[in-house]
């Protein structure tokens, strides 16, 4: 049986804040790696904030396991093992410069805490079910990694974007879609509770990367065949906010569910 202690969110509004160690520091001052570090909020990302905040190369010293879109939402980001591979808008996939700035990226050091194997056929809806029991609280944000055999299995990306940004949804509208009958590859991405909701992501936020690298993006759908999956419970989180562009500006209340649901998982809600 595997423990988890101290699970309390410590949510730490960083703007600028720069450390050069690659560990995290809990608010007691011990070292953890139980942490993401995530750069600005979906809320804003919502509102068409694409100014680069971060670069990528200081993003892999804090975590080398992630999700995030490029400055000027140039295409989808996979951070794994340490290496960020860009999605571009025509699917193209390669390492990105590390002197590229992001807009909006969350990373973490993976530390596995649950592992299981899945054989398919499994539905994303099932996926997610089957890693939502694996956990011993909704409530706790989980990093994820989903390794092995899908099919069906589609994604998106977007083009560059220019000022003045247009917002997501718009972007979104006019997305290029991939899709793939059979391939091989890993999801990466988050498990974040309701709560989180305009933070980032609530629920599952998850983005693909072929084994051979040639294809990825952000995931929409899939089917499991045969897959390995591990959780890295990571109740620590740190948020660097942006303290130039048009973060200031933005407005950034009230519900933006709908919003999300369209440009973040493809579908509308009613």
């Amino acid at each position: 049986m595997w423990r988890i202690s101290a699970l309390l969110i410590l949510l730490i509004v960083s703007a600028g804040f720069m450390v050069s160690s690659t560990m995290r520091w809990a608010d007691d001052g011990e070292e953890t790696t139980e942490t993401i570090y995530q750069v600005s909020t979906i809320g804003a990302l919502l509102e068409g904030v694409y100014d680069g905040v971060e670069e990528f190369g200081a993003l892999t010293e804090r975590g080398d396991t992630g999700i995030g879109t490029p400055e000027g939402l140039d295409g989808e980001i996979v951070i794994l093992d340490g290496e960020v591979w860009q999605i571009r808008g025509d699917g193209a996939v390669g390492r990105i410069d590390l002197a590229t700035r992001t807009a909006f990226a969350a990373v973490t050091v993976f530390d596995e805490d649950i592992a299981f194997d899945l054989d398919g056929p499994v539905s994303l809806a099932d996926l997610e079910t089957a890693i939502e029991d694996a956990l011993p609280s909704p409530n706790h944000p989980v990093a994820v990694i989903v390794k092995g055999r899908f099919t069906n299995l589609t994604t998106r990306s977007v083009d560059a974007q220019t000022r003045p940004y247009p917002p997501l949804v718009e972007v979104t509208a006019s997305q290029h879609l991939f899709t793939f009958d059979r391939t091989e590859g890993t999801l990466v991405g988050f498990y974040l509770p309701q709560y989180m909701a305009g933070v980032n992501v609530a629920g599952f936020h998850l983005h693909y990367l072929s084994d051979d690298r040639t294809g990825g993006g952000h995931l929409l759908d899939c089917t499991a065949d045969r897959v390995r999956v591990t959780l890295d419970i990571t109740p620590n989180l740190r948020l660097s906010l942006p303290e130039s562009g048009g973060f200031a500006a933005a407005d950034l209340s009230g519900d933006r569910s709908g919003e999300v649901n369209a440009a973040e998982r493809g579908r509308t809600t009613g």
